[in-house]
């Protein structure tokens, strides 16, 4: 019996190796907003006789949102939950894959600092939040650079840890005062009423929601009252990712649509 269990355990360890071998990260991009979320992209090779691949996620999948396979021509590519914090990329055909999704496990904040905790198996590139000042890390990145967007990291494969603060920024300063200005202000503030006045008049049934929400509203609307959540990111490109999917989730919490797992995909329906 001991034998056999050896020999089981020299089988996985093969089957893994193997594995590995039918893809190469080209890339991968970790993208930190000042809230937590991490949006996550990958860059893959694989060959296209291969009927799937198995790639390990940098979170748990309870924490993970809007996944996004796609391959070298954007065709949508199916995909599983793997064992171990894995995913399961069914890439026959495909030559490169990109997965994209989003994380709220890997950031957590206390006492108003931030830190960044990962373990990865290759090299990646994080880019933390504008303005973000780097308080801890746990060893010597391969390389630090300032970016308009934000501090880039690139590091190498292992278990990371960063630590960072986000400040607050300050409100804009206030312009001195004058009884011109006084008079400018009130006429901009009946303006203003009587925007909202007529603006509630014809827009009354929008609920305060703004261009976007309306938008996509109207969209779902026009498609029945039911849209695939991948099919919005389709139809709104000038909208980020990592926003529609806070659009979604407003319009879900004020009661407006609702938001439901059908097999590997998420279905948007008005209520």
């Amino acid at each position: 019996m001991r034998m056999v269990a050896v020999a089981i355990l020299l089988l996985l360890a093969a089957s893994l190796a193997q594995q590995e071998n039918l893809y190469t990260i080209e890339r991968c991009y970790l993208t930190v907003y000042r809230d937590g979320v991490v949006q996550v992209h990958l860059s893959v090779s694989v060959d296209e006789l291969e009927p799937y691949i198995v790639l390990p996620l940098l979170s748990s999948t309870d924490k993970i949102n809007s996944i996004l396979v796609l391959d070298e021509n954007n065709e949508v590519l199916d995909y599983d939950y793997g064992e171990n914090g894995t995913i399961v990329i069914y890439t026959l055909g495909a030559r490169q894959v990109k997965l994209e999704y989003e994380t709220i496990g890997l950031t957590s904040m206390e006492h108003g600092l931030w830190t960044l905790k990962l373990s990865a198996s290759f090299k990646l590139t994080v880019r933390l939040p504008k303005d973000a000042v780097i308080i801890y890390i746990n060893a010597v990145p391969d390389e630090i650079r300032p970016t308009d967007e934000g501090i880039e990291l690139t590091l190498h494969q292992g278990k990371w840890e960063v630590s960072y603060e986000v400040p607050i920024r300050p409100p804009a300063p206030s312009q001195p005062s004058s009884h011109l200005s006084y008079y400018v202000i009130a006429g901009a503030c009946i303006i203003c009423a009587f925007a909202l006045v007529v603006l509630y008049f014809r827009r009354r049934t929008a609920k305060g929601l703004n261009e976007e929400e309306m938008e996509v509203i109207r969209y779902i609307r026009e498609r029945g009252g039911r849209v695939l959540e991948a099919e919005l990111r389709e139809r709104f490109p000038h909208i980020p990712r990592t926003s529609m999917w806070r659009l979604i989730r407003r319009l879900e919490k004020r009661g407006i649509v609702q938001v439901r797992k059908v097999g590997l995909q998420n279905v948007v329906e008005l209520k």
